[in-house]
């Protein structure tokens, strides 16, 4: 990533050990500290094109490790098992997006605002965590892998911001309206913003055009939901 620092941030809960890799504009202060959570492929070069965008916005950016020790699947054959397992234990990666969250506070001014960015399998674990109740300034999901909130419906205390395609076939539109009944019942500040003929994984220009596929690149989907979040951004800071 040109022009970028970059540095590991470990941080550890239990036993396990997780690798984060922290991306920072040199010289500049952050307006915003930001966990973005990765599809199934951690840290991949997507997740990097990601943070690159995001630190040209003026933010500090951690791209968080799902798995732990450090590891991004590099093969379609270990989404299924890697991705059940976050699902199978989704308090686990709440508490793993908390660790990070205080590694991540040591290395920006205090009170930089803390968002979390997540895509796919991140964007799940994203949204529990504003489930579990914790201090961030927002929460970004696009193309999320959306799941309703495990036992009891929880107060999120930041803004929300889900970025969905309507032909998402991983978060069909029937997941979309359960979530956002939950949200409605729980009284939380959220927006969806749903992008027609769009699939799911249509940031990612590598999944290929073919309409009738699982996962679909859509590029003005993709453009216009970088719009979304720098304006979203934008409106936590309050910062051109």
């Amino acid at each position: 990533m040109s022009g970028a620092i970059e540095m590991k941030l470990d941080y550890v809960v239990g036993a396990q050990r997780y690798c984060g890799l922290l991306l920072m504009a040199p010289g500049e202060s952050s307006k915003a500290a930001v966990m973005l959570l990765p599809d199934w492929r951690g840290q991949s070069p997507l997740a990097r094109d990601h943070a690159s965008h995001l630190v040209a916005l003026g933010c500090a950016v951690v791209i968080v490790d799902l798995y732990g020790d450090g590891f991004s699947p590099d093969s379609p054959g270990q989404v299924g098992p890697m991705v059940q397992q976050l699902v199978a234990h989704r308090t686990q990666g709440v508490e793993a997006l908390g660790a990070c969250a205080r590694q991540l506070a040591l290395h920006v001014p205090p009170a930089t605002p803390m968002l979390c960015v997540g895509f796919s399998a991140g964007g799940m674990i994203a949204l529990d965590y504003g489930r579990s109740g914790a201090d961030v300034a927002g929460i970004i999901l696009c193309s999320a892998l959306l799941k309703t909130a495990e036992g009891t419906k929880t107060r999120i205390r930041a803004p929300v911001l889900v970025l969905q395609g309507t032909q998402d076939q991983v978060s069909p539109m029937e997941t979309i309206a359960a979530v956002i009944e939950e949200m409605d019942q729980a009284g939380n500040d959220v927006r969806f913003e749903l992008y027609s003929q769009t699939h799911h994984a249509f940031d990612n220009p590598a999944a290929g055009a073919d309409p009738k596929a699982r996962l679909v690149y859509s590029p003005i989907s993709a453009k216009r939901a970088r719009g979304a979040i720098a304006a979203f951004l934008l409106e936590i800071t309050g910062q051109s």
